[in-house]
């Protein structure tokens, strides 16, 4: 058959896309109409998605104008309203009519007229009552657009996804629905094995912490809690519509709970998605507070290997500034004393002990002997510390020098007195006395609560660190430490 059935409904969707953008004049920007539109189109459906109600006549202006910016391209106002108006509308736009375009029907055997738009009236939220502007949403037509030029594992992300699954229920498109959700089992799926190869990865090297592969990037472990339960609430809005389709006919009613099934299955694998980022952030802390020693020789890293050919020849920049960014640090006469909080054990300086004399050897051995952890000691040095920090708001390590040799004694009776103040160094905490999990830094807190209950007054706070200056050090025999300073932000 040489015209097959449903002829007629494709050239629909190819006329859409080959009208956008046509017989504008623009003048020299004429052979950009297309993408300008297109990029409208796609920066209002995601407004949409988002239920970002900011999509009136107006906010095209703007954000026309932002794209055109972005372009680089020379601009008059004129073109911007030019640009808008011949998305919104036909021709005339104080006539305010649809597309039109002639197709060929296979049905009829005559060419039949087609009139479409690319966005329409969002009713729900044009409050005209009120005296407030029209607000837009995306036709039919232009989401189809969108969907045949999208990458479904990478163009949309988990979010962007959620959000239009849930559109697709409320509309009750529960085929639209469930072939979404299964985008998002895929998607969730990509992202739990990348995340169990992250963490194999600091399993195998610990030092691939500093490289940013996980799929969280550089989120603390805060924001990775408030995006699980933002995921969660969505998904919760989600299922809220299951009892809302129970008047539906009976087939309408079994597809709908057919997509209900399979959304419960994205639901339990976003779960054991959590469940693997959450387990990867429990272990690089793990190897921070207990293998700091893994962090030590990050020196012999090589620039060529580590940084140029397994980083940037193999991943590539975003632009040519961030190559000039990474290399004039090599040549630059003056390295800035300003690292992130992660490089920190990366900085410090251990000492190699020689063995010139058996007899300080020994001494030193016997300090830093291993013994079960004295907490009683711990409480007791640590009690000057947290009065710091609560006439003070902060306490920094340098005044461990003032304190007499019998003071460094205690302090040097067991590694845990110093470990723990780098685990306060190292990430943030919250003091908290309710806490029941296994953080040495709040058992330490309760005991100091126990002892003396003025430090009550600490809880709930959250104590982080800096360094203020480098022209001092913490120096005790064979230990360097850069001069920390804890302090308390409300």
């Amino acid at each position: 058959m040489m015209i097959e059935n449903g002829f007629f409904n494709r050239m629909k969707k190819l006329q859409a896309i080959r009208l956008l953008g046509a017989g504008m004049d623009i003048g020299e920007l004429n052979e950009y109409a297309y993408e300008i539109c297109f990029l409208l189109i796609q920066n209002i459906f995601l407004r949409e998605l988002r239920e970002n109600h900011n999509r009136s006549r107006e906010d095209m202006l703007f954000i026309t104008e932002k794209i055109l910016q972005d372009m680089d391209l020379k601009y008059s106002k004129d073109i911007v309203v030019r640009i808008v108006d011949g998305t919104l509308w036909y021709r005339e736009p104080t006539k305010q009519e649809g597309f039109k375009t002639k197709i060929y029907n296979e049905a009829t055997k005559n060419k039949e007229e087609y009139i479409f738009r690319y966005f329409k009236v969002d009713r729900e939220h044009s409050h005209w009552e009120q005296g407030g502007a029209t607000v837009y949403m995306l036709t039919e037509e232009s989401q189809e657009m969108i969907f045949i030029t999208r990458e479904i594992l990478e163009e949309f992300g988990f979010d962007l996804e959620q959000f239009y699954t849930l559109q697709l229920i409320k509309t009750g498109n529960f085929a639209k629905a469930r072939s979404s959700i299964d985008n998002l089992m895929a998607r969730v799926r990509v992202l739990i094995n990348r995340e169990k190869e992250y963490k194999r990865d600091i399993i195998r090297d610990p030092q691939n912490i500093f490289f940013d592969r996980s799929i969280r990037g550089k989120k603390s472990e805060d924001e990775i809690k408030e995006q699980f339960e933002e995921e969660q609430k969505v998904f919760a809005n989600m299922f809220s519509w299951r009892n809302r389709y129970d008047a539906l006919p009976e087939d309408k009613k079994q597809e709908a709970e057919t997509m209900f099934e399979n959304l419960e299955r994205a639901r339990l694998l976003h779960d054991s998605l959590a469940k693997h980022v959450m387990e990867s952030l429990a272990l690089e802390m793990e190897i921070r507070v207990k293998y700091p020693e893994s962090f030590w020789n990050i020196s012999s890293f090589s620039f060529k290997k580590d940084i140029w050919q397994n980083h940037i020849v193999k991943n590539g920049l975003r632009s040519m500034n961030d190559l000039e960014k990474v290399v004039s640090t090599l040549f630059s006469p003056k390295t800035e004393f300003i690292y992130p909080l992660e490089w920190a054990w990366s900085e410090q300086i251990i000492k190699q002990k020689r063995n010139i004399k058996k007899e300080k050897d020994a001494v030193l051995e016997e300090e830093w002997k291993f013994r079960e952890t004295d907490w009683d000691l711990l409480i007791d040095l640590y009690e000057k510390i947290f009065n710091s920090l609560l006439e003070k708001g902060e306490f920094c390590i340098l005044e461990l020098n003032k304190m007499s040799k019998e003071e460094r004694k205690k302090w040097l009776y067991q590694k845990e007195n110093i470990d723990l103040f780098m685990m306060f160094v190292i990430s943030e905490v919250i003091l908290d006395l309710n806490h029941t999990g296994e953080d040495e830094r709040l058992k330490l807190f309760k005991g100091l609560c126990d002892k003396n209950p003025i430090f009550k007054k600490l809880h709930g706070k959250k104590i982080l660190s800096k360094i203020e200056s480098t022209e001092k050090v913490f120096a005790w025999k064979e230990l360097f430490i850069s001069p920390y300073t804890i302090y308390i932000k409300e």
